[in-house]
């Protein structure tokens, strides 16, 4: 067995407020990564960290991009128990968008379909949730029922089906682990 984590976040820009405010939820954000340090997330969002005009397929980091300037970004950092199987193939799915990330786009109709609580599905197009519902469940992981492009924000807030592992600071995560140093009783 392998673990995934699945990342919500809030940055307090302008449109994650929008989307925080339709969704319902505290996070507007959501982001997958395949190991505890979460180098990097994979989602969709923004490519230019200054501006959301521009947005697709992303390779985040904690300490960089959009986060490096919004330093206040607060997250939810879950975790989710696979198959080595599984592990393999939602790795080969997120490679597969990587590697032809030139034909994907940031679906901004999404969004304006979320408003209407109505799904979305569009070719080659992902919102983050959408992105990290369907590389769960071209992987067969049953996280979720339905299609990926009904899955919001909102799904992934609470789910039973996750381990809550950090809530917090998206910059804080992991600095109690990376500085912690045994004491060892001298005899």
């Amino acid at each position: 067995m392998k673990k995934i984590y699945i990342v919500t976040t809030y940055t307090g820009t302008v449109l994650s407020y929008l989307i925080r405010k339709i969704s319902k939820t505290p996070y507007a954000h959501v982001s997958l990564a395949l190991n505890q340090e979460l180098r990097p997330m994979y989602s969709f969002g923004r490519l230019n960290p200054k501006t959301p005009i521009f947005a697709g397929f992303v390779e985040e980091n904690i300490d960089e991009g959009l986060y490096a300037i919004r330093k206040n970004t607060m997250c939810r950092v879950y975790s989710l128990e696979v198959t080595d199987a599984q592990y393999y193939r939602i790795y080969n799915n997120i490679m597969f968008v990587s590697e032809n990330r030139k034909k994907y786009d940031y679906d901004v109709m999404a969004l304006i379909y979320l408003t209407l609580n109505r799904p979305r599905q569009a070719d080659y197009k992902y919102v983050c949730s959408h992105f990290v519902a369907d590389m769960l469940i071209k992987s067969d992981v049953g996280l979720f029922e339905g299609p990926s492009c009904g899955i919001r924000p909102d799904s992934f807030y609470n789910n039973e089906k996750l381990n809550l592992e950090y809530e917090g600071l998206l910059s804080q995560y992991g600095k109690e682990q990376r500085s912690y140093v045994p004491y060892v009783a001298k005899i």
